[in-house]
């Protein structure tokens, strides 16, 4: 069952811990919020991209920051919130690109990217890096399989399943980006040469998204002092 609610951002000013911060709490306002019911699907697999709702912080543009726990459906490209973990409701706010929703190591947005082979990628993104130079971003993506009857008496049916996985793009700000892997090389070729960048990965190895993002603020710093 769904219905309508509105909801009120509190103003906050700058980014304290969690626990400073005052809790997402819906209330008297202009804008409308949806909420949802937990569903119980009949496939194996999960579309969430978050094993659980987790802490973070929304933030819309303008400084209101608020405390709250989300998690993304990827089948459904929603973002979806809780005041608590242990909350009955959810909650999802209405789809603008005002809204980011902030985790630890990412935040999620909602945009429009020009990706080179693919044209225009649509939805939310998981933004892990947005510097003055360069983006990297992640699209998660679901696969179903279908449910598969018993071929035999002594085999047993195989339920329908969703899986969640996620593709990676990165390029410079006033470029298309394109789809990386983790990996040192597709980095390297989009980014310019520079010996300082050479030395970065004789230095260091990618092989986690920290390491990328750990080198793209390295590659903004050279940037700013150029």
């Amino acid at each position: 069952m769904k219905r309508l609610i509105t909801f009120t951002f509190a103003v906050m000013i700058g980014y304290a811990s969690f626990s400073q911060r005052d809790p997402f709490t819906p209330g008297n306002s202009a804008l409308q919020l949806q909420t949802k019911s937990e569903v119980i699907s009949e496939m194996t697999g999960s579309p969430y991209f978050e094993d659980r709702f987790m802490p973070g912080i929304i933030e819309e543009v303008g400084g209101k920051k608020q405390n709250a726990y989300f998690r993304y459906n990827v089948k459904d490209d929603q973002v979806e919130v809780k005041v608590s973990p242990s909350q009955s409701e959810i909650y999802i706010l209405p789809r603008q690109q005002k809204f980011v929703y902030q985790l630890k190591d990412y935040s999620y947005i909602l945009g429009s990217f020009n990706v080179q082979d693919i044209g225009l990628l649509k939805g939310f993104v998981n933004s892990y890096y947005n510097g003055d130079n360069v983006i990297f971003i992640g699209k998660p993506y679901v696969t179903v399989s279908q449910a598969q009857p018993a071929k035999t008496s002594y085999q047993k049916a195989t339920p329908a399943s969703i899986n969640v996985g996620i593709n990676y793009y990165f390029g410079l700000k006033d470029g298309q980006l394109q789809e990386v892997k983790l990996k040192e090389k597709d980095f390297k070729n989009i980014l310019p040469s520079s010996k300082e960048m050479k030395q970065y990965f004789d230095d260091h190895k990618i092989k986690e998204i920290q390491d990328v993002v750990e080198m793209l603020k390295f590659y903004d710093t050279l940037e700013k002092e150029n």
